[in-house]
């Protein structure tokens, strides 16, 4: 329980890099779309204060930015050339130029900015102040902070759901979820949930949001048209992290003490299952048509691979760096990037590798000093 206070502490100051989930409407065939450019992948380091940028020509990391203090998250603009990184010990999001790689603007947004989000069509970006107790609105083409709102003690991860003009944001510290009206950009409420709430997902209709309560052994379950919490689901100890499979019928949850990862049936929300990993599983990613799920074990330094739609099972166990945190999969599903905390490098899987019987490890690549988040643009 220790270690996991200790990361609770890390997360509560700048979340770890969320897995990227594609979200798509319901059925049995999924229309994967087009595929997005994309021709880096930047590293946000909270130990040294830089984001690295790696060229996915070369692998190589061909740049280090400085920013501010301790970033801890990233996020691209969805219409913009810009990555906006989260400067946690600085108060700060620093605006890095995606075509020259260096910072345009410094924009002073809070204490212990933990996350943001961007507006689908990129002209607003949110960011979560964990010690300010707001959420910081930016514009993007003025690229400065237009209004700031107040949350609950301790704003940790955000979650849009815009078809509903709503923000919903995971108030750590308050053991509870607020919800902001997006049209009127105001506060409107505050859900109970469980303890230290840390990450939240919905469903690609807006019906539901799930809450894993990472303090706890639960996750919370928010019926949205009626902005009330729902039963629990008992996952397991210390629920970090969700992944949400891409049609919505399964969302995955890490129990970062128990060494599992529980299948929640989001319909009904009942368990559905589960799968044995490695030690302290933080992080997972799943692939754009549901069939691989990764997941990060924090204590094993590993990767389990998971076969969701065929059994419940491991299929590959991949050794990485040490203590990998985060995980990040290209838009076209074909590298894996592990970010190795406690190494100081980013490990590169080639995913078509994994069941072939070669070495499905690409390359190791360094970075700066404990890599926190990663984004592709």
């Amino acid at each position: 329980m220790k270690r996991l206070e200790g990361l609770r502490r890390r997360l509560g100051h700048a979340l770890l890099a969320c897995a990227l989930v594609a979200e798509f409407g319901c059925g049995d065939e999924m229309d994967l779309g087009v595929i997005p450019p994309f021709t880096h992948v930047y590293v946000a380091n909270l130990g040294s204060h830089t984001v690295s940028v790696i060229d996915l020509k070369s692998f190589k990391n061909v740049k280090t930015i400085a920013v501010g203090k301790s970033p801890g998250k990233l996020a691209a603009s969805p219409i913009d050339d810009l990555v906006f990184a989260a400067n946690a010990g600085s108060g700060s999001v620093s605006v890095i130029d995606a075509n020259t790689h260096v910072v345009k603007k410094t924009i002073a947004v809070g204490r212990n900015p933990a996350d943001i989000v961007f507006s689908s069509d990129g002209r607003q970006a949110f960011v979560a102040c964990y010690g300010s107790n707001a959420v910081a609105v930016i514009d993007c083409e003025a690229l400065s902070v237009v209004k700031t709102i107040r949350t609950q003690a301790g704003p940790a991860a955000l979650k849009l759901a815009e078809q509903r003009n709503q923000l919903w944001v995971a108030q750590q510290t308050a053991n509870s979820v607020g919800l902001v009206n997006l049209q009127t950009q105001t506060f409107e409420q505050s859900i109970p949930a469980g303890p230290s709430p840390l990450f939240l997902e919905i469903l690609p209709d807006q019906s539901k949001l799930f809450v894993a309560d990472a303090g706890g052994q639960s996750v919370t379950v928010i019926d949205i048209e009626t902005r009330s919490a729902l039963e629990p689901i008992m996952t397991g100890r210390s629920p970090t992290q969700l992944v949400m499979k891409p049609d919505g019928g399964e969302i995955y949850a890490s129990n970062f003490d128990q060494g599992s990862v529980v299948v929640i049936n989001t319909e009904s929300c009942t368990l559905n299952g589960s799968f044995s990993v490695g030690r302290n599983p933080i992080r997972g990613a799943i692939s754009r048509d549901g069939q691989r799920l990764y997941i990060a074990n924090y204590g094993s330094n590993t990767v389990s691979v998971l076969d969701p739609p065929n059994n419940r099972s491991v299929v590959a166990s991949i050794a990485v760096g040490a203590q990998p945190e985060s995980l990040y999969l290209t838009p076209d599903d074909l590298y894996l990037f592990v970010l190795n905390s406690g190494s100081n490098d980013v490990s590169v899987v080639r995913t078509d590798a994994v069941t072939s019987g070669s070495s499905a490890l690409f390359a190791v690549i360094t970075t700066g000093a404990t890599p926190s988040a990663v984004v592709a643009k």
